[in-house]
């Protein structure tokens, strides 16, 4: 399903692609970002189309204009749990993330993907936290 892009909402640098003749373009955030882009704009990112034309199958760059469910945040997951359990759990998620991306997706600041929410949750259950578990916020966002 094709879904109106706001031009504000297209990531700076985004790789946009050109390529009229794909038939994927129609649902493809490549294209569609291309398609919302004006005349304002001197300079874009693309994708090489002398490189577009050596592929064959499945295009690797292809991003479906599709929604996915993002995470915000989890203080209130870690407020839930032990002060030994907690303390344990964000040594393996900075040992994940890194600590200045930890702290940032802690607070809410960079938004988690669902693969990275499986992955916090995986951290969770390896260290023994069995309570439902549910991040501060989720926003529904294209998956640029």
């Amino acid at each position: 399903m094709e879904q109106e892009l706001a031009l504000e909402n297209i990531p700076f640098g985004y790789y946009l692609c050109l390529n009229e003749s794909c038939p994927l373009k129609g649902t493809c955030l490549r294209w569609l970002a291309g398609e919302a882009k004006t005349c304002d704009e001197k300079y874009w990112s693309i994708i090489s189309p002398k490189y577009q034309v050596t592929l064959s199958g499945r295009c690797p760059d292809y991003r479906p204009n599709r929604k996915v469910i993002y995470a915000k945040g989890f203080l209130k997951m870690l407020g839930r749990m032990s002060v030994n359990q907690s303390k344990s759990v964000i040594v393996s998620l900075i040992s994940l993330f890194g600590q200045r991306t930890y702290y940032r997706v802690r607070k809410g600041e960079r938004l988690l993907s669902p693969v990275e929410q499986q992955r916090v949750l995986n951290v969770l259950k390896r260290h023994g936290v069995s309570l439902p578990q549910e991040f501060d916020a989720y926003i529904e966002e294209y998956d640029w």
